[in-house]
């Protein structure tokens, strides 16, 4: 997804997007961010920062805080919404294109590598990487290509109690939207919108290729209900999930 429609989003960004910071989510960034010691004298930064739903609890425990994202309407939203926090810097800039070396002691990175160019998702995890002290920890959320799968299952499976196996097979394609993902390359492709999905192995294979240490994978989870699936609700079923990843440099 690019600027122009993160910029389209910033206007009703809970009405289209699932977000980890909103609604009932099993979100384990924030336990990660209380295991951190002496906050107070360190520097943090969220990239891709939207419009910045952890802007409070940053700059209440750290230091300094920066924030950027390249949607120049997410950036004036969330300059309004943290104006009051002096320890609190927000500016434009791409994930891609940032030059920082060596200067943050946390980053956080939710949902803001999601570019379908390997290629600029190499770039973006490697600039993090740079930015990050000598043993500086990274908190990142990632879309799951395997919860997408596990949801289509799901759906197929409902329908096969319903119709035969060929009408079943047909009708869960259609509610799944399946020809609008590409399953090779983790893609989902709305309209002119691309949008990257990782399956765990890759996680693993984005971050160590950067440079990443001591990296650990996990999940958030999303409660059922219609914000996460428009078209079947699984509420005894596990939920769906996104991948948390936390790794040092």
């Amino acid at each position: 997804m690019e600027q122009k429609e993160w910029d389209r989003l910033a206007e009703d960004y809970h009405e289209e997007v699932i977000s980890p910071f909103y609604g009932d989510v099993e979100n384990p960034l924030f336990d990660e961010l209380k295991k951190i010691k002496n906050k107070k004298a360190k520097i943090v930064a969220e990239f891709g920062c939207g419009l910045f739903y952890l802007g409070e609890t940053l700059a209440k425990k750290f230091k300094k805080v920066y924030a950027s994202d390249f949607s120049p309407a997410m950036i004036k939203k969330a300059s309004e919404k943290n104006k009051k926090y002096k320890n609190v810097s927000l500016c434009l800039e791409d994930i891609r294109k940032i030059k920082y070396k060596n200067k943050f002691d946390v980053i956080i990175s939710v949902n803001s590598i999601i570019m379908p160019s390997y290629n600029d998702i190499d770039k973006s995890f490697s600039n993090l990487k740079k930015a990050l002290k000598k043993e500086g920890r990274i908190l990142m959320i990632l879309p799951s290509m395997e919860s997408v799968i596990y949801n289509g299952s799901l759906i197929l499976h409902k329908q096969l109690e319903k119709f035969n196996e060929p009408t079943a097979k047909r009708t869960a394609k259609i509610k799944f939207e399946n020809k609008k993902y590409d399953f090779f390359n983790g893609y989902y492709t709305d309209g002119n919108e691309r949008q990257k999905f990782y399956y765990k192995h890759e996680v693993l294979l984005f971050l160590k290729k950067a440079g990443f240490k001591d990296i650990e994978i996990s999940k958030v989870k999303y409660s059922w209900g219609k914000n996460i699936s428009d078209y079947e609700d699984f509420p005894d079923e596990e939920k769906l999930w996104d991948w948390f990843v936390k790794a040092r440099k």
